[in-house]
C-alpha cells in the first residue's frame, strides 16, 4: 500500500457547529462556493466535494497546497491533508505504520488520535489502542514511546461511517463566519494600518465589503492613493467569491471649506463628520448594510470617546461599527501583518496636511453643530458622491 494523500478535511469554524440546521446548511453552501472560488483564483483543481455534518471532505490530487490555501478562507478553522481508506482497523493501521516508517528517527515520543462518527463494533479508544499497538511494535527498534501528554508526532485517524481518513498535519485557519452570510458594509480606507484591518475583521465575520476612500488632495498626495489600490488589491485576494469594489470619493474641496469657515481646533471632527455623511449616502444608494471604520478608542484625537460620539451622531440611517475599537496597536499591527496589508501602509506617504496643531479632544456637540452652519452641508455632500469614481481592483 502507498501513501497517497488524496483528501484535504475542511473544519467548520467553532461558531458554525451551534447554528441551527437551516443556518448551518445555508453556511455549508456559502463556504463551497467560497471554496470553490479560492481554489478555481488559484488555479488549483479538485476531484469531488463530499459535505457532512460538521465537516467537508475535498478529493485533490494536490492536498497539501489544497489544505494551505483553503486555510485562508473564512468560516475554516483548520485544515488536514489526509490518506482516505475503509473504516477497517487493518487498513488503517497499516497506513499508520507507513506514516511512522517514513517520519522515522530514534525514540520519538508519539500518540495516536481518533474521532469517530457512526455506528462501528469498535469505540474511538479502541483504534487508539489497536493502532498505536501496531506501531509501537514495529518501531520498537529505534525507541519509539507513547506520551498522550506531550507527543512529538501525532497520527490522527477520524472515521465518519465507513470511512476513515488519516493524517498527522492540522493547518489553523483563519476561522469567522462564511463571507456573505451577513451581507454587505461599506469600508473607510485610509491608506494606514487600521482601517485594511478593521476591512479585513468585516469580512471575516461573514460581510461582504466595498472600499471607500476620500481623496484629500491637495492636502494629500499620490502615494496615498497608491497605497489604497494596493491595499484593495491585497483585501481582494481574501474575497474570491465577492467582488471587492474601491469607490474614490473628491474630499479637498469639503476640507477646504471646513478650514476656511470653520474653528481649526474642530477641523478633524468636521472632517469625520462630513465622511460619516457621504458614506451613509453612498451606502444607502448600493443597499449597504453599516459603515465600518478602523477607529481604535483614543488612538487619535479624534478617536476619544467624547469625540466619537459627537462624530458618530452625523449618520442618522446607518449603523458604524468599529472592530478595532477595544484594540492596542500592537495587536492591530499583528493582524496587519499576517494579512499581507501592514508593508503597504508602512509605506511613507505625505499624510494628512490639514490636521490642527491643537486638535479638540472633547468637542461638544452644541459647539460642532454651530460651527456647521458656516457650511452649505446639503451641497458638499451631493458634489462629493456624483463625483465618486469606481476603481476596478
Amino acid at each position: 500500500m502507498s501513501l497517497t494523500f488524496d483528501t484535504v478535511i475542511i473544519r467548520h469554524g467553532a461558531e458554525i457547529g451551534v447554528k441551527s440546521s437551516i443556518t448551518r446548511a445555508r453556511y455549508d453552501r456559502l463556504l463551497i462556493r467560497n471554496i470553490t472560488a479560492k481554489l478555481s483564483a488559484e488555479g488549483l483543481s479538485i476531484d469531488h466535494i463530499d459535505r457532512r455534518f460538521g465537516r467537508i471532505y475535498i478529493k485533490t490530487s494536490m492536498p497539501e497546497k489544497v489544505a494551505k490555501s483553503l486555510s485562508r478562507v473564512f468560516g475554516i478553522s483548520s485544515t488536514s491533508p489526509a490518506i482516505s481508506c475503509k473504516a477497517d482497523l487493518n487498513v488503517i493501521a497499516e497506513i499508520a505504520i507507513k506514516l511512522a516508517e517514513k517520519k522515522g528517527g530514534q525514540g520519538v515520543k508519539f500518540a495516536i488520535q481518533c474521532r469517530r462518527v457512526g455506528q462501528h463494533p469498535f469505540t474511538s479508544m479502541d483504534v487508539c489502542r489497536y493502532v498505536g499497538a501496531k506501531v509501537l511494535d514495529v518501531m520498537k527498534d529505534k525507541d519509539w514511546r507513547v506520551n498522550l501528554e506531550e507527543p512529538d508526532y501525532t497520527i490522527s485517524i477520524e472515521i465518519r461511517d465507513q470511512d476513515a481518513f488519516i493524517y498527522t498535519e492540522v493547518i489553523k485557519g483563519v476561522g469567522g463566519l462564511p463571507q456573505g452570510s451577513q451581507g454587505g458594509v461599506i469600508c473607510l480606507v485610509s491608506g494606514g494600518i487600521d482601517s485594511p484591518v478593521a476591512s479585513w475583521l468585516a469580512m471575516r465575520r461573514g460581510c461582504t465589503i466595498t472600499l471607500l476612500h476620500f481623496n484629500l488632495q491637495p492636502f494629500s498626495g499620490e502615494e496615498t492613493l497608491k497605497k489604497v489600490i494596493d491595499i484593495a488589491k491585497t483585501l481582494a485576494q481574501w474575497s474570491p467569491a465577492f467582488k471587492v469594489k474601491l469607490l474614490m470619493a473628491p474630499f479637498g474641496e469639503v476640507l477646504k471649506e471646513i478650514i476656511e469657515k470653520c474653528p481649526r481646533k474642530l477641523t478633524c471632527v468636521l472632517c469625520k463628520r462630513m465622511m460619516l455623511r457621504i458614506s451613509e449616502e453612498i451606502a444607502l444608494k448600493r443597499g449597504l448594510m453599516g459603515i465600518v471604520t478602523g477607529d481604535s478608542i483614543g488612538e487619535q484625537a479624534s478617536q476619544t470617546l467624547k469625540n466619537m460620539a459627537v462624530i458618530s451622531e452625523a449618520a442618522k440611517k446607518l449603523p458604524i461599527y468599529r472592530p478595532l475599537a477595544g484594540f492596542d496597536k500592537p495587536e492591530t499591527e499583528k493582524i496587519a501583518r499576517e494579512i499581507g496589508t501592514y508593508e503597504i501602509s508602512a509605506r511613507p506617504d505625505e499624510g494628512c496636511k490639514a490636521a490642527p496643531s491643537r486638535p479638540s479632544i472633547a468637542a461638544r456637540l452644541e459647539e460642532v453643530l454651530e460651527a456647521e452652519k458656516a457650511l452649505n452641508i446639503k451641497c458638499l455632500i451631493e458634489n462629493s458622491v456624483n463625483r465618486v469614481v469606481e476603481l476596478d481592483v
